[in-house]
């Protein structure tokens, strides 16, 4: 935390600011937090608001939490996200807990929280906190909260076909409208209703994943899909994927016109950034129906081929027919 605050303070003077100013913003940083000063104004804020409303707001993915745990539950931060109008737990001891596990309500609707350093209850301001462990003897270690001194947000973003992929085949993400979960067949069909050829881009994006390749966007190299063998934090992309949809006699109206021209250029792009180009064909057989098609069981009557498109040069071709 001092590191933090370290940090915090450079990058303040580092924006030309007075060195006072700068010294009791992190003072002020530094000091715990008082949890139920920050309970109460959060309070008088929700009550306020009600009064404004007229009406309360109950989330029914709030759980009950019993008095002497300090964090809040996983459900109840789920919960707060949905809705800002949220009511602070009001049996919630300020004093720190010495357990580190904090315990939860032992009903059936209570959800432990397995995380010890999850954020407290918050003041409505959109604060970040966390919790300082003096160093020190372990029986005598004190536990406060106290302002992060940086907020950082991260955002996931997920294509359509990454989206289906964790519904459909890991089945660890839900997707929510209008704060109803979708159904794999409802989500098939909206996802179809965005993207006319979802059914073709999402069977060539099941094909690599479930090979243990990583699949990711590749518009910003010309191509439909990227595929890289560990994931972009650890290698470049291997190959430049276009995905086209054909018969089995491999007719079919193309889903990328493709030119000798635009062909020549697309393999000379990824050719310059060191990849190859891999054509990717989503075989669909003849007597497969629309009605078939609005399901996700229809990427069992699929199946892929790939062909590699390379650019021949003649003079490298002739330097190593000479080498041999």
């Amino acid at each position: 935390f001092e590191e933090l605050l370290g940090w915090a303070r450079g990058a303040l003077l580092a924006q030309g600011l007075d060195e006072d100013d700068v010294n009791q913003t992190v003072l002020r940083l530094s000091q715990p937090v008082e949890l139920e000063d920050q309970r109460k104004e959060a309070g008088g804020g929700e009550r306020r608001h009600r009064e404004e409303e007229g009406g309360v707001t109950v989330c029914p993915q709030r759980k009950r939490l019993q008095s002497g745990s300090e964090v809040e539950s996983q459900a109840k931060r789920a919960c707060r996200q949905k809705d800002h109008r949220f009511d602070p737990a009001p049996h919630m001891d300020p004093t720190p807990n010495p357990d580190p596990a904090p315990h939860m309500d032992p009903t059936p609707d209570s959800a432990p929280n397995p995380d010890p350093n999850a954020e407290p209850t918050p003041d409505g301001d959109g604060s970040g906190y966390v919790l300082v462990v003096s160093d020190g003897e372990s029986e005598g270690r004190s536990r406060e909260v106290r302002l992060t001194p940086f907020r950082l947000t991260e955002y996931l973003q997920l294509s359509l076909e990454e989206a289906f992929f964790l519904v459909y085949a890991l089945g660890c993400l839900s997707v929510y409208h209008n704060q109803e979960p979708l159904s794999i067949i409802q989500l098939w069909r909206r996802f179809r209703s965005f993207q006319p050829d979802f059914v073709s881009s999402y069977a060539a994006y099941h094909h690599y994943r479930s090979r243990g390749w990583v699949p990711k966007a590749g518009a910003k190299y010309g191509a439909d899909l990227m595929l890289y063998r560990k994931g972009p934090p650890f290698y470049h992309a291997s190959y430049s994927v276009v995905v086209e949809r054909v018969d089995d006699a491999f007719r079919g109206a193309p889903l990328r016109p493709f030119s000798w021209r635009s062909l020549a250029a697309l393999s000379r792009i990824t050719a310059n950034v060191s990849k190859e180009l891999m054509m990717c064909y989503v075989i669909y057989p003849a007597d497969l129906s629309e009605s078939e098609l609005d399901s996700p069981l229809c990427l069992h009557r699929l199946t892929t081929q790939e062909v590699i498109v390379s650019r021949w040069i003649s003079s490298r071709e002739r330097t190593e027919q000479d080498d041999i």
